[in-house]
Protein backbone atom coordinates (compact mmCIF):
# COMPACT_ATOMS: atom_id res chain seq x y z
CA UNK A 1 0.00 0.00 0.00
CA UNK A 2 2.38 2.24 0.91
CA UNK A 3 4.89 1.69 -2.11
CA UNK A 4 1.46 2.20 -4.27
CA UNK A 5 1.00 5.84 -2.43
CA UNK A 6 4.59 6.52 -3.38
CA UNK A 7 3.92 5.73 -7.27
CA UNK A 8 0.66 8.04 -7.07
CA UNK A 9 2.54 10.91 -5.24
CA UNK A 10 5.61 10.86 -7.60
CA UNK A 11 3.00 10.79 -10.70
CA UNK A 12 0.88 13.47 -9.40
CA UNK A 13 3.97 15.59 -9.27
CA UNK A 14 5.37 14.46 -13.03
CA UNK A 15 2.22 15.88 -14.12
CA UNK A 16 2.60 18.92 -12.39
CA UNK A 17 6.10 18.69 -13.67
CA UNK A 18 4.52 18.61 -17.23
CA UNK A 19 1.76 21.30 -16.89
CA UNK A 20 4.52 23.59 -15.68
CA UNK A 21 3.20 23.95 -12.34
CA UNK A 22 5.21 24.86 -8.95
CA UNK A 23 7.88 22.44 -9.86
CA UNK A 24 8.99 24.44 -12.71
CA UNK A 25 8.64 27.83 -9.85
CA UNK A 26 10.86 25.81 -8.03
CA UNK A 27 13.66 25.25 -10.47
CA UNK A 28 13.64 28.46 -12.01
CA UNK A 29 14.48 29.63 -8.35
CA UNK A 30 17.21 27.23 -7.91
CA UNK A 31 18.70 28.81 -10.91
CA UNK A 32 18.02 32.74 -9.94
CA UNK A 33 21.57 33.33 -8.51
CA UNK A 34 21.22 36.32 -11.93
CA UNK A 35 21.87 38.53 -9.32
CA UNK A 36 25.36 37.21 -8.87
CA UNK A 37 26.16 38.84 -11.91
CA UNK A 38 25.81 42.33 -10.38
CA UNK A 39 29.34 43.93 -9.44
CA UNK A 40 30.74 43.28 -6.01
CA UNK A 41 29.75 46.18 -3.73
CA UNK A 42 33.55 46.03 -2.10
CA UNK A 43 35.48 46.37 -5.52
CA UNK A 44 34.08 49.56 -6.06
CA UNK A 45 35.43 52.68 -5.87
CA UNK A 46 35.99 53.47 -1.95
CA UNK A 47 32.45 52.35 -1.00
CA UNK A 48 30.97 53.76 1.51
CA UNK A 49 28.05 51.84 2.94
CA UNK A 50 24.94 53.67 3.67
CA UNK A 51 21.83 52.07 6.06
CA UNK A 52 18.37 53.71 6.95
CA UNK A 53 16.21 56.21 5.65
CA UNK A 54 13.68 55.62 2.85
CA UNK A 55 12.73 59.80 2.77
CA UNK A 56 16.40 60.78 2.15
CA UNK A 57 17.04 58.36 -0.18
CA UNK A 58 16.70 61.07 -3.52
CA UNK A 59 18.80 63.07 -1.40
CA UNK A 60 21.49 60.79 -0.78
CA UNK A 61 21.18 59.80 -4.70
CA UNK A 62 22.22 63.58 -5.92
CA UNK A 63 25.52 63.35 -3.48
CA UNK A 64 26.03 59.80 -4.66
CA UNK A 65 25.95 60.59 -8.06
CA UNK A 66 28.34 63.98 -7.53
CA UNK A 67 31.08 62.18 -5.71
CA UNK A 68 30.84 59.20 -8.09
CA UNK A 69 32.35 61.45 -10.79
CA UNK A 70 35.25 63.41 -8.58
CA UNK A 71 38.72 63.12 -9.41
CA UNK A 72 38.99 60.52 -6.63
CA UNK A 73 35.72 58.97 -6.42
CA UNK A 74 33.75 57.77 -3.79
CA UNK A 75 31.28 55.05 -4.12
CA UNK A 76 27.60 55.19 -1.84
CA UNK A 77 26.05 52.33 -1.66
CA UNK A 78 22.93 52.08 -0.29
CA UNK A 79 20.10 49.77 1.89
CA UNK A 80 17.08 51.45 2.67
CA UNK A 81 15.26 49.65 5.53
CA UNK A 82 13.84 52.91 7.91
CA UNK A 83 15.58 55.27 10.25
CA UNK A 84 16.25 52.99 12.97
CA UNK A 85 17.50 49.78 10.84
CA UNK A 86 20.07 52.48 9.94
CA UNK A 87 20.74 53.85 14.08
CA UNK A 88 20.90 49.87 14.72
CA UNK A 89 23.57 49.10 12.08
CA UNK A 90 26.22 51.49 13.85
CA UNK A 91 25.55 51.10 17.52
CA UNK A 92 25.28 47.37 17.40
CA UNK A 93 27.04 46.69 14.32
CA UNK A 94 25.02 44.85 12.55
CA UNK A 95 25.74 43.20 9.00
CA UNK A 96 24.62 44.68 5.94
CA UNK A 97 23.28 42.06 3.52
CA UNK A 98 21.75 42.66 0.76
CA UNK A 99 18.88 40.44 -0.95
CA UNK A 100 15.33 40.86 -2.08
CA UNK A 101 13.56 43.81 -0.38
CA UNK A 102 16.89 44.56 1.28
CA UNK A 103 18.97 44.80 -2.01
CA UNK A 104 22.14 46.86 -2.19
CA UNK A 105 22.63 49.96 -5.00
CA UNK A 106 24.92 52.57 -5.70
CA UNK A 107 24.65 55.67 -8.21
CA UNK A 108 27.11 55.62 -11.06
CA UNK A 109 28.77 59.30 -12.23
CA UNK A 110 25.67 59.53 -14.75
CA UNK A 111 23.36 59.36 -11.70
CA UNK A 112 22.04 55.95 -12.63
CA UNK A 113 21.23 53.28 -10.15
CA UNK A 114 22.79 50.32 -10.00
CA UNK A 115 23.21 47.22 -8.23
CA UNK A 116 25.72 45.44 -6.60
CA UNK A 117 25.75 42.31 -4.22
CA UNK A 118 28.34 41.21 -1.60
CA UNK A 119 30.59 38.17 -1.89
CA UNK A 120 28.30 35.23 -1.51
CA UNK A 121 30.19 33.33 1.16
CA UNK A 122 31.48 36.33 2.93
CA UNK A 123 30.13 37.73 6.27
CA UNK A 124 27.94 41.07 5.28
CA UNK A 125 29.62 44.40 5.54
CA UNK A 126 29.50 46.86 8.10
CA UNK A 127 27.60 49.99 7.72
CA UNK A 128 29.59 53.36 7.68
CA UNK A 129 26.79 55.96 7.82
CA UNK A 130 23.54 55.09 9.44
CA UNK A 131 21.19 57.45 8.15
CA UNK A 132 18.28 58.49 9.97
CA UNK A 133 15.33 60.84 9.87
CA UNK A 134 15.08 60.75 14.23
CA UNK A 135 17.07 61.11 16.94
CA UNK A 136 18.81 58.05 18.01
CA UNK A 137 17.13 57.71 21.23
CA UNK A 138 13.66 57.99 19.18
CA UNK A 139 14.36 54.44 18.43
CA UNK A 140 16.14 52.61 21.13
CA UNK A 141 16.59 53.78 25.20
CA UNK A 142 20.02 55.39 25.36
CA UNK A 143 19.98 56.84 29.23
CA UNK A 144 23.96 57.76 28.70
CA UNK A 145 23.21 58.85 25.46
CA UNK A 146 25.52 57.74 22.26
CA UNK A 147 28.47 56.05 22.93
CA UNK A 148 31.89 57.60 23.14
CA UNK A 149 32.62 55.79 19.50
CA UNK A 150 29.81 57.17 18.11
CA UNK A 151 28.81 60.87 16.49
CA UNK A 152 25.67 62.13 15.61
CA UNK A 153 26.18 64.32 12.66
CA UNK A 154 23.13 66.87 12.10
CA UNK A 155 22.45 67.68 8.74
CA UNK A 156 19.23 69.39 6.64
CA UNK A 157 15.74 69.46 8.35
CA UNK A 158 13.06 67.23 7.14
CA UNK A 159 9.54 67.54 7.42
CA UNK A 160 6.63 64.67 7.86
CA UNK A 161 3.17 65.13 6.75
CA UNK A 162 -0.16 63.72 6.61
CA UNK A 163 -1.26 63.29 2.92
CA UNK A 164 -4.42 62.27 1.12
CA UNK A 165 -5.00 61.75 -2.52
CA UNK A 166 -5.31 65.14 -4.43
CA UNK A 167 -8.66 63.87 -5.39
CA UNK A 168 -9.71 64.17 -1.26
CA UNK A 169 -11.76 67.02 -0.57
CA UNK A 170 -9.57 66.95 2.60
CA UNK A 171 -7.21 69.91 3.13
CA UNK A 172 -6.12 69.99 6.51
CA UNK A 173 -6.13 67.54 10.18
CA UNK A 174 -5.71 68.57 13.85
CA UNK A 175 -3.63 66.82 16.07
CA UNK A 176 -6.04 65.65 18.11
CA UNK A 177 -7.99 64.74 14.48
CA UNK A 178 -4.82 62.33 13.81
CA UNK A 179 -4.76 60.77 16.86
CA UNK A 180 -7.76 59.48 16.89
CA UNK A 181 -7.47 58.04 13.18
CA UNK A 182 -3.87 56.64 13.42
CA UNK A 183 -4.72 55.00 17.67
CA UNK A 184 -7.56 53.85 16.64
CA UNK A 185 -8.57 53.42 13.04
CA UNK A 186 -12.24 52.54 12.09
CA UNK A 187 -13.23 53.51 15.27
CA UNK A 188 -11.74 57.03 15.04
CA UNK A 189 -15.37 59.02 14.69
CA UNK A 190 -13.47 61.27 12.18
CA UNK A 191 -15.27 61.71 9.24
CA UNK A 192 -13.88 60.34 6.07
CA UNK A 193 -11.06 58.28 7.70
CA UNK A 194 -12.84 55.46 9.08
CA UNK A 195 -12.22 53.03 6.81
CA UNK A 196 -8.95 50.71 8.55
CA UNK A 197 -7.68 49.92 5.01
CA UNK A 198 -7.34 53.29 3.43
CA UNK A 199 -5.43 54.28 7.12
CA UNK A 200 -1.95 53.80 5.65
CA UNK A 201 1.05 53.46 8.16
CA UNK A 202 4.52 52.50 7.90
CA UNK A 203 6.48 50.44 10.51
CA UNK A 204 8.39 50.53 13.83
CA UNK A 205 11.52 51.22 11.80
CA UNK A 206 10.41 54.11 10.54
CA UNK A 207 11.81 57.29 10.95
CA UNK A 208 8.34 59.37 9.52
CA UNK A 209 6.42 57.28 11.64
CA UNK A 210 8.81 57.66 15.03
CA UNK A 211 8.73 60.95 14.52
CA UNK A 212 4.79 61.90 13.82
CA UNK A 213 4.28 59.15 16.72
CA UNK A 214 6.15 61.69 19.58
CA UNK A 215 4.47 64.84 17.96
CA UNK A 216 0.46 63.01 18.60
CA UNK A 217 1.61 60.85 21.67
CA UNK A 218 0.54 57.27 19.74
CA UNK A 219 3.39 54.64 20.32
CA UNK A 220 4.81 53.65 17.41
CA UNK A 221 4.25 49.95 17.21
CA UNK A 222 0.55 50.95 18.50
CA UNK A 223 -0.69 52.29 15.01
CA UNK A 224 -4.15 51.35 13.77
CA UNK A 225 -3.90 51.06 10.21
CA UNK A 226 -2.62 48.98 6.84
CA UNK A 227 1.15 49.11 7.10
CA UNK A 228 3.37 49.69 3.88
CA UNK A 229 6.86 48.60 3.87
CA UNK A 230 8.62 52.12 2.08
CA UNK A 231 8.17 55.27 1.13
CA UNK A 232 7.06 54.64 -2.23
CA UNK A 233 4.47 51.79 -1.15
CA UNK A 234 2.87 54.60 0.75
CA UNK A 235 2.70 56.95 -2.62
CA UNK A 236 1.56 54.05 -4.84
CA UNK A 237 -0.79 52.56 -2.21
CA UNK A 238 -2.53 55.92 -1.55
CA UNK A 239 -2.68 56.79 -5.35
CA UNK A 240 -4.25 53.69 -6.37
CA UNK A 241 -6.60 53.97 -3.42
CA UNK A 242 -10.70 53.47 -4.03
CA UNK A 243 -11.90 55.35 -3.01
CA UNK A 244 -9.66 57.91 -2.49
CA UNK A 245 -11.36 60.50 -0.33
CA UNK A 246 -11.64 57.89 2.65
CA UNK A 247 -7.71 57.63 2.25
CA UNK A 248 -5.08 58.63 4.40
CA UNK A 249 -1.35 58.44 4.80
CA UNK A 250 2.66 59.91 6.01
CA UNK A 251 5.01 61.31 4.03
CA UNK A 252 8.22 63.14 4.60
CA UNK A 253 8.32 66.12 2.41
CA UNK A 254 10.59 65.32 -0.39
CA UNK A 255 8.61 62.47 -1.70
CA UNK A 256 4.89 64.22 -1.07
CA UNK A 257 6.07 67.58 -2.82
CA UNK A 258 7.37 65.31 -5.56
CA UNK A 259 3.98 64.12 -5.87
CA UNK A 260 1.71 67.24 -5.82
CA UNK A 261 -0.07 66.04 -8.84
CA UNK A 262 -1.66 62.81 -7.61
CA UNK A 263 -1.26 64.20 -3.66
CA UNK A 264 -1.94 66.83 -1.28
CA UNK A 265 -0.15 67.53 1.59
CA UNK A 266 -2.23 68.54 4.60
CA UNK A 267 -2.38 71.46 6.49
CA UNK A 268 -1.41 70.93 10.19
CA UNK A 269 -2.12 71.80 13.33
CA UNK A 270 -0.54 70.94 16.13
CA UNK A 271 -1.92 70.85 19.91
CA UNK A 272 -1.11 74.39 20.93
CA UNK A 273 -2.37 75.76 17.53
CA UNK A 274 -5.31 77.68 17.18
CA UNK A 275 -5.22 77.38 12.92
CA UNK A 276 -3.27 74.82 10.57
CA UNK A 277 -0.13 75.02 8.61
CA UNK A 278 1.30 74.25 5.68
CA UNK A 279 4.87 73.43 5.47
CA UNK A 280 5.49 76.32 3.24
CA UNK A 281 3.81 79.63 2.82
CA UNK A 282 1.03 78.23 1.18
CA UNK A 283 -0.03 74.48 -0.50
CA UNK A 284 1.55 75.56 -3.80
CA UNK A 285 5.07 76.85 -2.65
CA UNK A 286 8.30 75.12 -1.61
CA UNK A 287 10.42 77.38 0.52
CA UNK A 288 9.13 75.98 3.59
CA UNK A 289 8.41 79.48 5.74
CA UNK A 290 6.55 77.70 8.23
CA UNK A 291 9.10 75.40 9.20
CA UNK A 292 11.82 77.24 9.11
CA UNK A 293 9.99 79.96 11.95
CA UNK A 294 8.44 77.02 14.24
CA UNK A 295 5.24 77.18 12.94
CA UNK A 296 4.54 73.58 10.81
CA UNK A 297 5.90 71.31 13.66
CA UNK A 298 6.40 68.23 12.51
CA UNK A 299 10.07 68.14 11.65
CA UNK A 300 13.40 67.58 12.72
CA UNK A 301 17.24 67.18 11.30
CA UNK A 302 18.59 63.98 9.05
CA UNK A 303 20.91 62.19 11.30
CA UNK A 304 23.65 60.97 10.34
CA UNK A 305 25.30 58.40 12.75
CA UNK A 306 28.33 56.89 11.89
CA UNK A 307 31.92 55.41 14.15
CA UNK A 308 34.84 57.66 14.79
CA UNK A 309 38.44 57.94 15.74
CA UNK A 310 40.03 59.57 18.54
CA UNK A 311 40.33 62.77 16.40
CA UNK A 312 36.04 62.77 16.46
CA UNK A 313 35.97 61.95 12.62
CA UNK A 314 34.40 59.10 11.03
CA UNK A 315 36.81 56.15 10.54
CA UNK A 316 36.15 55.49 6.93
CA UNK A 317 37.25 58.47 5.00
CA UNK A 318 34.71 58.52 2.15
CA UNK A 319 32.01 58.20 4.64
CA UNK A 320 33.65 61.67 6.72
CA UNK A 321 33.80 63.17 2.95
CA UNK A 322 29.79 62.25 2.67
CA UNK A 323 28.85 63.35 5.96
CA UNK A 324 31.02 66.62 5.72
CA UNK A 325 29.00 67.58 2.23
CA UNK A 326 25.56 66.40 3.57
CA UNK A 327 25.85 68.99 7.12
CA UNK A 328 27.67 71.42 4.87
CA UNK A 329 30.21 71.35 6.89
CA UNK A 330 32.58 70.21 4.22
CA UNK A 331 32.76 72.76 1.04
CA UNK A 332 31.25 70.74 -1.61
CA UNK A 333 32.46 69.40 -4.54
CA UNK A 334 32.60 70.81 -8.10
CA UNK A 335 29.55 70.57 -9.51
CA UNK A 336 27.06 70.08 -5.68
CA UNK A 337 25.19 73.11 -5.64
CA UNK A 338 24.19 71.44 -2.11
CA UNK A 339 21.39 74.29 -1.58
CA UNK A 340 19.87 73.83 -4.61
CA UNK A 341 20.04 70.33 -4.19
CA UNK A 342 17.82 70.43 -1.13
CA UNK A 343 15.44 72.91 -1.91
CA UNK A 344 14.60 70.36 -5.01
CA UNK A 345 14.46 68.00 -2.79
CA UNK A 346 12.43 70.06 -0.10
CA UNK A 347 14.66 69.88 2.96
CA UNK A 348 15.88 72.86 4.69
CA UNK A 349 19.91 73.35 5.02
CA UNK A 350 20.54 74.43 8.84
CA UNK A 351 21.82 77.57 7.62
CA UNK A 352 18.23 78.60 6.40
CA UNK A 353 16.43 77.75 9.77
CA UNK A 354 15.67 80.00 12.04
CA UNK A 355 14.51 77.82 14.99
CA UNK A 356 16.28 74.82 16.63
CA UNK A 357 15.52 72.08 18.73
CA UNK A 358 17.58 68.99 20.69
CA UNK A 359 15.58 67.06 20.72
CA UNK A 360 12.59 64.74 18.90
CA UNK A 361 9.50 67.04 18.91
CA UNK A 362 11.27 69.27 21.54
CA UNK A 363 10.90 72.85 22.35
CA UNK A 364 12.06 75.07 19.89
CA UNK A 365 14.87 78.05 20.69
CA UNK A 366 15.81 81.02 17.94
CA UNK A 367 18.39 80.28 15.75
CA UNK A 368 20.69 82.41 13.71
CA UNK A 369 23.19 80.57 12.02
CA UNK A 370 26.42 82.60 10.61
CA UNK A 371 26.37 82.60 7.10
CA UNK A 372 22.61 82.15 6.76
CA UNK A 373 21.60 80.96 3.63
CA UNK A 374 17.65 81.80 3.81
CA UNK A 375 17.88 84.05 0.96
CA UNK A 376 19.71 82.05 -1.18
CA UNK A 377 17.61 78.73 -0.27
CA UNK A 378 14.21 80.82 -0.88
CA UNK A 379 15.25 81.81 -4.52
CA UNK A 380 16.32 78.01 -5.05
CA UNK A 381 13.26 76.56 -3.80
CA UNK A 382 10.96 78.81 -5.40
CA UNK A 383 12.35 81.05 -8.44
CA UNK A 384 12.39 84.56 -6.54
CA UNK A 385 13.34 86.10 -3.06
CA UNK A 386 12.48 89.82 -1.49
CA UNK A 387 16.16 89.83 -0.58
CA UNK A 388 18.45 92.49 -1.88
CA UNK A 389 20.93 90.50 -4.25
CA UNK A 390 24.99 91.53 -3.36
CA UNK A 391 28.32 91.20 -4.21
CA UNK A 392 29.84 92.35 -0.95
CA UNK A 393 28.54 93.67 2.47
CA UNK A 394 29.39 97.30 1.00
CA UNK A 395 26.13 96.32 -1.02
CA UNK A 396 24.01 95.56 1.74
CA UNK A 397 21.58 97.77 4.18
CA UNK A 398 21.78 98.02 7.56
CA UNK A 399 18.71 95.94 8.31
CA UNK A 400 20.42 93.05 6.43
CA UNK A 401 24.12 93.87 6.26
CA UNK A 402 25.84 90.81 5.81
CA UNK A 403 26.49 89.06 2.05
CA UNK A 404 25.96 85.66 2.46
CA UNK A 405 25.50 83.48 -0.78
CA UNK A 406 24.89 86.41 -3.13
CA UNK A 407 21.93 87.69 -0.79
CA UNK A 408 21.83 90.58 2.01
CA UNK A 409 21.34 88.69 5.32
CA UNK A 410 21.58 89.84 8.93
CA UNK A 411 24.46 87.79 9.64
Amino acid sequence: MMIAARQRSRARRLDRWRAGAPLVACLVAAAAPARALAVDCHTLPQPVFVVGSTAAKPLLAQIGRVVASAAKPTTVIYQGQGSCAGVDAILNGTAVYGEGATALSYWDASGTEQPCDLAAAGPGATADVGLSDVFASTCVDLPGGLPSNVADFVGPVQTMTFVVPAASTERSISAAAAYNVFAFGADSGVTPWTNRSLILQRDPTSGTQRMIAVALGVPVDRWSGTPVPSSGAMLSTLTSASPGGAAIGILAADVAQDNRAALAILAYQHFDQTCGYYPDRDAASNEKSNVRDGHYAIWGPLHLLSRIGVNGLPLNAGAADLIGFMTGTTPAPAGLDLISVEAQHHVVPRCAMRVNRVQEMGALSSYAPPGSCGCAYEKAANGATACMPCQTDRDCPGTAPVCSYRYCETQ
